[in-house]
C-alpha cells in the first residue's frame, strides 16, 4: 500500500464510524459495511476519492442501509465525485436504492462505540491520577 492511502486510511480510522476498527487492506470494512470511500463521499474530497479508486477499492460496496459510495455522494450533494464514479463503472441504479435498516450491524457498531467510550475513560483516569 502506498504512502498517501496509507495515510488517508489513518484518516478514516479517526472518524467515530470507524472507531477501533484497523483499516489494514484498502477494501476493509466498518460494521456497517462502509468501506474507506464511504466517509470519503461524505466529506466530498474529490482528490482522496480518485487516490482510493485508483489503488482498488470497491465501489459498488454496500455499506450503512445498504448504499454504495455512489449513493452516499449523491446524498451529500457532491456531484464532482457522483459523475466521477459513474465514469469509473459505479451502478446508477444505486441511485434509487431506499435504506434499509440493519438492527444487527447498528447493534454491533453501537458496542463499539461503548468499547471506545470506555478505552477513553480508563485512559482519562490514569492521566488523572498520574497527574494528581
Amino acid at each position: 500500500m502506498n504512502k498517501a492511502v496509507r495515510e488517508l486510511l489513518n484518516r478514516v480510522e479517526d472518524v467515530a464510524d470507524f472507531s477501533g476498527i484497523k483499516l489494514n487492506d484498502i477494501n476493509d470494512i466498518n460494521s456497517f459495511g462502509d468501506n474507506a470511500l464511504h466517509c470519503i463521499c461524505v466529506w466530498g474530497d474529490i482528490e482522496a476519492a480518485k487516490l482510493l479508486v485508483e489503488n482498488g477499492i470497491n465501489i459498488e460496496q454496500k455499506g450503512e442501509g445498504g448504499f454504495t459510495p455512489l449513493k452516499v455522494a449523491d446524498d451529500f450533494g457532491h456531484k464532482e465525485i457522483v459523475k466521477y464514479l459513474i465514469s469509473k463503472g459505479a451502478n446508477t441504479e444505486a441511485l434509487d436504492a431506499e435504506f434499509k435498516f440493519n438492527p444487527n450491524a447498528n447493534a454491533q457498531h453501537m458496542e463499539k462505540l461503548q468499547q471506545g467510550i470506555e478505552e477513553l475513560q480508563t485512559k482519562i483516569k490514569t492521566e488523572c491520577e498520574k497527574n494528581a
